[in-house]
């Protein structure tokens, strides 16, 4: 059965939100719910996929937040979602993914929109550019996302930890993958006051 076949079903019986996630949205739910959850609980997935079948790796996690939502995914939309891989010099191999670029967003000088932000409402989504699981061998994942700042349209580096805390790191580099390479290969420790809530499957 082929990736979307599953929702090859009568139209009806497909329950439909009032407002369907916009694309940015389900972009967030991939890089902060699914993603996170196969970096440490199923990483082999991410990584077989990435090396078997990388044109279907993207689809595959995008399909998974369409489901987590309970909609028909946009199948053109599902192919936005690409993967790189390497290695670092120092020998962690990185699976990186790569999001369509969002509208830009800056929400300097507008306090209410920057509380629907951080209240969770749907008009405003601070949308990823990347996530990336780095493994280094014996030593499990690590995960990161670069995604866009609230105000000044720059970017924030944020990690994920296996317990679920959600960390911002500070500032990110521009959304070029080589910047964004180079920021997350560095050691990090998180901005304590601003260690978000953790990322669970429910959420």
């Amino acid at each position: 059965m082929g990736l979307f076949d599953r929702f090859r079903k009568p139209k009806h019986t497909v329950p439909q939100s009032p407002a369907p996630p916009s694309l940015e949205q389900l972009c967030y739910d991939v890089a902060y719910f699914i993603l996170p959850q196969y970096a440490f609980n199923d990483l082999s997935k991410i990584t077989d996929l990435c090396l078997k079948s990388p044109d279907a790796a993207g689809p595959y996690f995008f399909v998974m937040a369409c489901l987590r939502r309970n909609i028909e995914p946009n199948v053109e939309d599902a192919k936005k979602l690409r993967w790189d891989h390497g290695n670092f010099d120092e020998g962690a191999e990185y699976f990186v993914l790569q999001y369509p670029t969002p509208p830009p967003l800056d929400l300097t000088g507008s306090p209410g929109r920057i509380k629907e932000v951080r209240d969770g409402l749907p008009r405003y989504v601070l949308a990823p550019h990347f996530s990336a699981v780095i493994v280094m061998e014996g030593q499990g994942a690590e995960y990161f996302v670069l995604g866009q700042a609230p105000m000044g349209g720059g970017t924030t580096l944020r990690t994920i930890r296996r317990d679920g805390a959600n960390c911002n790191l500070g500032p990110g580099p521009k959304p070029e993958l080589p910047l964004f390479l180079e920021a997350i290969r560095k050691p990090h420790q998180p901005i304590a006051a601003t260690i978000g809530p953790r990322i669970t499957p429910e959420s």
